[in-house]
């Protein structure tokens, strides 16, 4: 079976370069595109549809993409997507008419980067009543929130562009079109009914006030579902927060919390924004249409050696006595420290090293009374 990635661009060239049998895959981007007004290109095109093919769609605007579905629903193809536009105004009938042909279509790309979220709500979740439903689904805008004390609004946009975090077209992200279409696609898993982004209120994050720049509280640009009674809640906006969870989700992070009424709360954190992050589930789903499952090749590893607890590279504090042999032994073994001197005792704060090193230093200088803790 051969393969087609629609779009070279920041994640399309990541799909191309992980995913190995590369002679099998055929790529489309605005330099070596088919030109469908040629007639001998039209001919090649109509025939890449009928060989069979699986399909991944990476270019991002609907008008070229409806064609490309048409043509594989046409000849009975799958489809891979990452288009969250698409998806959240079509979802409703795109499963419909793939579930007519016998086909799939997969589109976990479309949401949380490497967060499966749509993998976890379709199989997992998919019996569950959700009580509420709040995150961070836009890593651009999270980029922008977690540096803007620091640096300008535009400086923060060009640096999220270089970075790969975002889109030379970035108006949907700080508008909030971007998440809005995320947050509808989730809703309408999680409420098992399709559910419209028009729906939704949205508050963008254009034109941020000096005062809410500079302001103590953690600002976080979440989306937020509530069910009480059958009353849905659905909001898009900016908050003001000191919750740690929040607080640690910074840069491009993704965080995800649950609750709902059998598995309770659940929490889920990942890289949302990039290339490489939206590349990952584009290929999960890539393998997950051959549906092959891994088992237990053999009773012990033979090509991976298994490192004793012993050996673990860490940090380390010692506590010990104070020596002044200590010092010696310590450049002998070469272990990078920094000394701490408290009354008789010593405190030695070592860099990332060997645990078997400093069994031998504790050897050497053959003292009873120590402690060491390990440091993550």
């Amino acid at each position: 079976m051969n393969f087609s990635i629609f779009g070279l661009g920041n994640v399309g060239s990541k799909v191309f370069n992980i995913l190995k049998n590369k002679k099998k895959i055929l790529t489309f981007s605005k330099k070596n595109r088919f030109n469908c007004l040629v007639k001998f290109n039209q001919k090649k095109y109509e025939k890449l549809f009928q060989k069979k093919n699986l399909f991944i769609e990476l270019i991002g605007s609907i008008d070229v993409v409806i064609e490309i579905l048409l043509n594989c629903l046409k000849y009975n193809n799958n489809f891979i997507s990452a288009n969250k536009d698409l998806i959240s105004k079509y979802s409703f009938f795109l499963n419909f008419l793939f579930k007519k042909k016998n086909k799939k279509i997969y589109y976990e790309a479309s949401v949380c980067g490497s967060l499966p979220i749509i993998n976890l709500l379709d199989n997992f979740y998919s019996k569950e009543i959700f009580f509420y439903f709040f995150g961070i689904l836009n890593g651009t805008c999270n980029y922008i929130l977690t540096n803007i004390k620091k640096k300008s609004f535009l400086k923060l946009i060009n640096l999220s562009i270089k970075k790969g975090i975002a889109e030379k077209a970035y108006e949907k992200d700080i508008y909030g079109f971007d998440t809005i279409y995320k947050f509808s696609i989730l809703i309408s898993k999680i409420n098992h009914n399709f559910i419209c982004y028009n729906i939704i209120f949205l508050e963008s994050l254009f034109n941020l006030t000096n005062f809410i720049r500079k302001i103590f509280f953690e600002k976080k640009y979440l989306s937020f579902y509530l069910n009480i009674n059958n009353y849905i809640f659905l909001n898009v906006s900016l908050f003001l927060t000191k919750n740690i969870l929040l607080k640690k989700s910074t840069n491009s992070y993704n965080l995800i919390l649950l609750n709902c009424k059998n598995s309770k709360k659940t929490i889920l954190m990942s890289l949302g924004a990039g290339g490489i992050p939206t590349a990952s589930s584009v290929v999960y789903n890539f393998y997950q249409f051959f549906n092959k499952k891994t088992f237990l090749k053999s009773n012990c590893f033979k090509n991976n050696k298994i490192i004793n607890k012993n050996f673990f590279c860490l940090n380390y504090l010692i506590k010990i006595k104070f020596n002044y042999n200590i010092f010696y032994f310590l450049n002998i073994f070469k272990i990078k420290f920094i000394k701490f001197f408290y009354i008789k005792y010593t405190l030695i704060k070592t860099k990332k090293i060997f645990y078997k090193k400093i069994l031998f230093l504790l050897y050497f200088l053959k003292n009873d009374k120590f402690f060491i803790y390990k440091i993550l």
